[in-house]
């Protein structure tokens, strides 16, 4: 069979961006998808602009209001009685400097690796946490460490941690694995975030902090560059015992993260739905702080253009609560880092600000020595750190999956409206509007062109004339009708039916590639910021489709094919509409938990369209997922019959025949408990 589907629909290609070739983080402006993402943020930021707050009454309802708000999407909770069981790996110094390598708990089960930076002395000191960014070596990286060897050698206790997943928290102790992305993504669907982890990480860190007799309980600070200064920003806008923040190369706009670039750990489900960033800086207010941002950065959604959007409206506010004093700004000539004149402008800050001394310009750093990473090592052995429990995201996703799996699997029944209702929510898909519009174009060798007009965006599809009037075949795969091959369709085909290959959001004709740091990890993030989901979008797509085919082509039955993503988006539309006749979900995974056999997360470059080992995108990254329930669950509350050809786990591994066996009788077993 030919390979009808490199047919295009539109005449016309997009311009290359950016126009000259080079590396760009910023989405490309010419196609439907980012100017539609585009539009939405900038509606959402405007909706959510900070507000005037005349005076502390109005700032502490506000406060309260909006981290109650905050805190129901982070998913995750800190307790503060929950012991710290610290536990020390032994002693450097350098000078008068001491620095004590630990880990303590921040969750049940869950410990945090750190580096405890001590001036001599009985003290007590003024303290900083400091959160590094995403350079691969975690807290033992050179600007990390240079930051925390400078306060500690200008009388201040620094507490350096790592983030949850990174490099001694990885899987592998010391592999340079990016916490973000794909594994990052998995913590979504046991109901938490990689954002709400780091911040309970930390304030846990403030606790440590306040157990040290040579510290100043109420002076302490916090920093940390690029996802550091991000982690910097929250912990000091939900934990009020911050007494002076200052975020590094991490400030923008939240709308300017639409149609940027960011990680996943700086991703807010809904984020823009709730507030702009000024909101989150105004929970700082009226303690003192410092933005700083970098000339040269690499990053738009960072720039002093961007920073200073969010910038003036905090300080507004500032000036009203007359603390004008407390906030500045600083814009370093480097590039993005915790650079030499950051920590010089940190040094300044935090001098003014926690021990009263100077006027917070910026002070010259003191003399020091980096210490070789081995060194600082807290484990002797890449392995060892399961011996102290302390648990990667992997381990985590595994463990609580499984929970999850076990609660849901031992309901006695489950509502099927109720179910419905919940899956409606989990996607945030929206309802299909009352008219849609479809527009026919020439044929090209024999195939059909078409594009369906729904709502705020265009679907354009290939029509393939098959031998059974009435019978049509939907064939979706997750890179567009592009990337179907010849066997696929003639698969397809086989029983006459017509074909319907569609560009789903985001895909194909509708935008240009986006996987300069993983496949659809732009879109993914991009729509959650604005209340929305990918696969949500995609099941609104492929149900568009599903009404038009019934309306427009008088359609009797109608298949769906997914391949991989877009067989899990075929059993999610098959729940939602009786239109469907029969759902085949192809190498589609028969659950979503978290199930890594084969990939490797220690990627060569981040710049990868796939993890090593991996077949899926961060599409299948669903909020509060697996706290439904799984697939099971979807192909026992569909309408027509599901098909799983080739079934696999979560990272792409194909199931076992003992395996599938399995997955058929748990489908089977919740089907009987519906109710």
């Amino acid at each position: 069979m030919k390979n009808c589907a490199s047919v295009k629909v539109w005449n016309f290609d997009l311009p290359p961006y950016p126009r000259e070739g080079v590396f760009h983080l910023d989405m490309s402006p010419c196609c439907q998808v980012n100017r539609l993402l585009t539009f939405e943020a900038g509606r959402l930021a405007q909706l959510h602009q900070l507000d005037v707050l005349e005076d502390p009454v109005a700032l502490a309802r506000f406060q309260r209001d909006l981290r109650k708000k905050l805190w129901e999407k982070f998913g995750c909770r800190y307790d503060h009685e929950l012991p710290l069981e610290v536990k020390k790996f032994g002693v450097v110094r350098q000078g008068d400097v001491t620095v004590t390598k630990l880990i303590y708990q921040s969750r049940p089960g869950i410990f945090v690796t750190a580096l405890l930076y001590e001036p001599a002395g009985k003290g007590p000191f003024p303290a900083v946490l400091q959160m590094h960014g995403h350079n691969p070596q975690g807290k033992f990286g050179p600007n990390p460490q240079a930051m925390a060897l400078g306060l500690a050698k200008s009388g201040f206790v620094c507490l350096t941690v790592d983030a949850f997943g990174a490099y001694e928290r990885a899987d592998t102790s010391y592999a340079k694995q990016n916490h973000g992305g794909v594994l990052g993504a998995s913590l979504l669907n046991i109901g938490e975030t990689l954002m709400g982890a780091q911040i309970v990480d930390n304030m846990r860190g403030i606790d440590l902090l306040r157990t040290l007799p040579n510290v100043k309980k109420d002076r302490i600070g916090a920093t940390g560059a690029s996802g550091g200064g991000n982690q910097t920003m929250w912990l000091s806008a939900m934990d009020t015992r911050i007494a002076a923040a200052m975020p590094v190369v991490s400030v923008g706009s939240f709308e300017s993260y639409v149609y940027g670039m960011n990680c996943v750990c700086e991703l807010l489900p809904d984020g823009l739905t709730i507030t702009e960033e000024s909101g989150v800086l105004a929970l700082i207010a009226p303690r003192p702080l410092r933005i700083a941002n970098a000339l040269y950065d690499c990053n738009h959604d960072f720039s002093a253009a961007q920073m200073l959007r969010t910038y003036h409206p905090v300080e507004r506010l500032y000036w009203k609560l007359g603390v004008p004093q407390n906030i500045s700004f600083n814009v370093a000539d480097r590039v993005h880092g915790m650079t030499d004149r950051q920590r010089e402008s940190a040094l300044g800050f935090f001098a003014f600000a926690l021990k009263g001394e100077g006027s917070g310009n910026p002070l010259p750093e003191p003399e020091y020595d980096l210490f070789p990473e081995e060194e600082l090592h807290l484990f002797r052995t890449p392995d060892e750190r399961k011996s102290y429990r302390v648990r990667s995201i992997q381990e985590h996703c595994r463990i609580v999956g499984e929970e999850l799996r076990k609660n849901y699997l031992t309901r006695e029944s489950i509502r099927r409206t109720a179910a419905v209702r919940e899956l409606k929510a989990l996607l945030r898909l929206r309802e299909l509007p009352g008219k849609m519009t479809l527009h026919r174009f020439s044929a090209v060798d024999g195939t059909g062109r078409a594009a369906l007009e729904a709502k705020d965006h265009t679907i354009p599809f290939l029509i393939r004339e098959g031998s059974v009037p009435g019978r049509f075949r939907i064939v979706l795969h997750p890179e567009g009708k592009a990337a179907l091959d010849t066997h696929a369709l003639a698969a397809a085909a086989k029983d006459g039916a017509t074909l319907i290959l569609p560009d789903l959001f985001g895909t194909g004709e509708t935008a240009q590639p986006n996987h300069t740091i993983g496949l659809h990890h732009q879109f993914f993030r991009q729509l959650l910021w604005i209340g929305r989901s990918l696969t949500g979008e995609w099941t609104f797509d492929l149900l568009a489709l599903v009404r038009m085919l019934k309306k427009e082509f008088s359609a009797e039955e109608i298949h769906v094919t997914g391949l991989l993503e877009t067989g899990f988006v075929a059993l999610c539309a098959n729940v939602l509409t009786a239109g469907v006749s029969g759902v085949t979900a192809v190498d589609s995974p028969g659950s979503l938990k978290f199930d890594a056999r084969t990939v490797d997360f220690a990627a060569k470059s981040p710049f990868e369209k796939f993890l090593p080992g991996a077949i899926y995108s961060l599409a299948l990254s669903i909020p509060d997922f697996l706290k439904w329930g799984d697939v099971s669950l979807l192909a026992a509350l569909g309408h027509a019959p599901a098909e799983f050809i080739s079934p696999r786990t979560s990272d792409g591994t194909p199931l076992s025949p003992s395996e599938v066996r399995s997955l058929k009788k748990e489908i089977t077993q919740v089907r009987g408990k519906l109710a």
